[in-house]
């Protein structure tokens, strides 16, 4: 809580009426006259922030597709700006620290300021990972910085979401452009509610972690028109980043099928778990996304 209350008293004694007042004529209008002074001066600063298996490389992917927006992945993990695949096998953690070392983001303020201040985009934007806001400096820079946009990327299936993280380990890839073969895999239910458990509480801590940004939200479950980005959420993005409405497309694809049925081995017992918890919505849900 003492980080929480730190970070939010430096946002709060860098929020001017400007930036209030460019907020809410963000969500009012999408496109205002502070919006004008950020294209006139600079891109506009925004983050995607989100947990892993929320559909945030799709999103990416798309918005990058967009002529006035670059956008790239977890620059704090050492991406470059220009996206490129993570590092996978046994030497993966070796080759993060690598690129975390050769392109300064274990300075991340430096880091940040670099990415914001290149190209001729109008707008400038990469993903941030909920862990990542733990480490030094992190949460102090991008808190700190309350002109920083703040798309909440989020899955309202939490099920679903474990499961496919679960799944995550066990696959050699983490995207793909065309149809793979199933992954089965035996959840323990007592596991996955504690999951859900945590991964609610960490989307709200985060929330009120950027409570003074301008900030929109969009789910997982929003994004997938096939390879096009849903019209209603591309729009509803364009007017909160003050950018033209165009359509935006990846090339990625699900990974997983529709049902858990196909992905867990002890889709019954877990049903039995998560039906007697809170959560018990999800298992509907889980079968229509």
């Amino acid at each position: 809580m003492g980080e929480l209350r730190g970070a939010r008293s430096v946002a709060a004694r860098r929020l001017t009426p400007v930036h209030a007042a460019g907020r809410h004529a963000t969500w009012a209008t999408g496109v205002d006259d502070q919006d004008e002074a950020n294209l006139a001066h600079g891109a506009v600063r925004a983050i995607i922030l989100t947990s892993q298996r929320t559909g945030s490389t799709f999103l990416a992917e798309c918005l990058a597709s967009h002529p006035d927006i670059h956008c790239t992945g977890e620059i704090l993990n050492g991406q470059p700006d220009s996206p490129i695949p993570p590092p996978r096998g046994p030497f993966r953690h070796f080759a993060k620290f690598a690129r975390i070392a050769r392109t300064g983001a274990w300075l991340p303020a430096y880091r940040l300021e670099q990415f914001y201040s290149r190209g001729q985009a109008g707008v400038r934007c990469f993903k941030v990972m909920h862990n990542q806001l733990a480490r030094p400096f992190v949460l102090e820079y991008l808190v700190s910085h309350c002109e920083i946009r703040v798309i909440q990327l989020s899955r309202q299936n939490l099920l679903k979401a474990h499961v496919s993280n679960l799944l995550m380990q066990k696959r050699r890839i983490l995207q793909a452009t065309g149809p793979v073969a199933p992954v089965w895999i035996r959840v323990n239910p007592d596991k996955a509610i504690a999951a859900m458990r945590t991964a609610r509480a960490q989307f709200l801590h985060c929330d009120a972690l950027f409570a003074l940004h301008a900030r929109m939200s969009v789910t997982y479950e929003s994004l997938f028109d096939g390879p096009v980005l849903r019209s209603d959420t591309a729009w509803r993005i364009c007017d909160f980043l003050g950018v033209r409405r165009h359509p935006m497309r990846s090339a990625i694809v699900k990974l997983n099928p529709v049902s858990l049925r196909d992905m867990v081995t002890n889709y019954d017992e877990l049903a039995d778990g998560v039906s007697r918890s809170e959560f018990a919505e999800m298992l509907t849900d889980a079968e229509r996304q």
